[in-house]
Order: structure tokens, then sequence, then C-alpha cells
């Protein structure tokens, strides 16, 4: 799986501050620097969730600007075996 380079930063400062949690001095200041990691994580948890829906609006929208004619074309040519490239003329076909 491929992960932009945003949350690849995302999830090194995580990483960055769960490892100052275990250096912190007290266990309060331990308590809130894990707190605002957990959000971290928790955005970037719903960023990787929501990911998939963004990229997918766009397809159904392409599809439907081509129509139902393009598909029935699409699907004859599939059907008597004309859906590849057409052959250049005026070469011989040896």
């Amino acid at each position: 799986m491929n992960i932009p380079q945003k949350h690849l930063t995302d999830l090194a400062g995580i990483c960055g501050e769960i490892r100052q949690a275990m250096a912190a001095p007290s266990i309060q200041t331990s308590r809130r620097i894990l707190a605002d990691a957990l959000r971290r994580a928790e955005r970037l948890t719903q960023s990787l969730v929501d990911a998939p829906a963004k990229l997918g609006r766009k397809g159904g929208q392409k599809t439907a600007e081509r129509g139902p004619e393009y598909f029935r074309k699409i699907a004859a040519m599939r059907k008597t075996k004309a859906g590849g490239r057409t052959k250049k003329q005026g070469e011989d076909q040896a």
C-alpha cells in the first residue's frame, strides 16, 4: 500500500511523541503527551479511512459523462472481437 508522504510524516510525529512520553519526567506530563499522540493517531486513522471515498466520487462522474451509448459500443466491439487497436495502413503484415 502506498502511503502519502503527509501520512508518513504524521506517523513519524506520533512515534516521536510516544518516545517523548516515555522519557517524560512525570506521569502527568506523559499522560498529556500520550493524549496528544492519541488524538493525532485518531485523526490519521480517519483520514486514511476517508481517502478511498474521496477518490471514488470522481470515477462515477466520469463514467456518467460517457453515457450508455459508449458502453453499448464497447460491448458490441467485444462481441465481434473488434476491440483492439486498428491495423496500420500501408505496412506489410508479415
